[in-house]
């Protein structure tokens, strides 16, 4: 199975076994996350695996797993976006191995000490003891039109991205993702949060953001599409009271790929 296909089977899995991961598998998971490349590759992050023994968590929504992976990350512009993007990847990788995976958006690390990186996210990981995927039908998602707005071409190119972006997880499923298609780009924009816990939310926001930009570079990669992520100064300069850019992905070579 390839990344791609675990895009419309990957669930969250909130119940494991306690089967140990082998030694050889857990270095091929840290070699991934390594070699992963998110929407900024110049962002300095780093990655730890540990076994619940072996550093306790708090927070709430925890879920109990064997296995949890931290992404830390230094603090600078998109670098929420480019550690949604990271862990995205990982998560989908870990399911082609038959290993299940769960965000934990609320959980810290009570012993939490990298020094000029923050703790960007954890996520639970290993054997599953629940159905480790599920059918294409069981997303609960939006529909493309409740969350896309075209103007100009909409062909195969911008269906299959932004299809594969449509089933991104998000935390409490909220989808905040919004999309402008224009001709040969796509646009992205995150839902502004209300005034309570606005900038928890916003982080969430931006998290997830990435975790849609995975999927839909995941996607480009197996279709042989040429895309190329860039933040428009043209649409940077214009507020928006309701929505925050995100970003661009600029299709090339559209014309050959539809």
């Amino acid at each position: 199975m390839t990344s791609y296909e675990a895009i419309f089977r990957r669930r969250s899995i909130r119940k494991y076994k306690n089967d140990e991961i082998s030694p050889a598998m857990l270095e091929k998971i840290e070699k991934f996350g390594e070699d992963a490349i998110g929407i900024r590759p110049d962002i300095q992050v780093k990655w730890k695996i540990f076994r619940k023994e072996e550093n306790q968590l708090k927070g709430l929504f925890r879920v109990d797993a064997p296995y949890y992976v931290a992404l830390y990350s230094e603090i600078c512009e998109d670098y929420r976006k480019n550690a949604g993007c990271l862990m995205e990847q990982l998560s989908l990788y870990l399911f082609t191995k038959g290993i299940g995976s769960c965000y934990q958006g609320g959980a810290k690390l009570k012993k939490d000490q990298e020094k000029d990186l923050e703790l960007v996210m954890i996520m639970a990981f290993g054997y599953p003891a629940e159905p480790l995927e599920r059918d294409r039908e069981a997303f609960k998602r939006m529909e493309l039109n409740r969350f896309v707005k075209v103007h100009g071409n909409f062909g195969k190119v911008q269906r299959k991205l932004l299809e594969a972006a449509r089933v991104a997880p998000s935390a409490m499923n909220l989808q905040p993702w919004r999309f402008v298609v224009t001709d040969g780009k796509i646009h992205m924009f995150v839902k502004k949060p209300g005034k309570i816990g606005y900038q928890m939310q916003q982080d969430f926001n931006l998290f997830d953001a990435g975790i849609a930009l995975a999927h839909m570079l995941v996607t480009a990669e197996e279709q042989w599409f040429d895309l190329e992520y860039q933040k428009l100064d043209s649409i940077l300069e214009k507020d928006f009271p309701n929505n925050m850019y995100v970003g661009s992905l600029l299709i090339l070579n559209e014309s050959e790929k539809i």
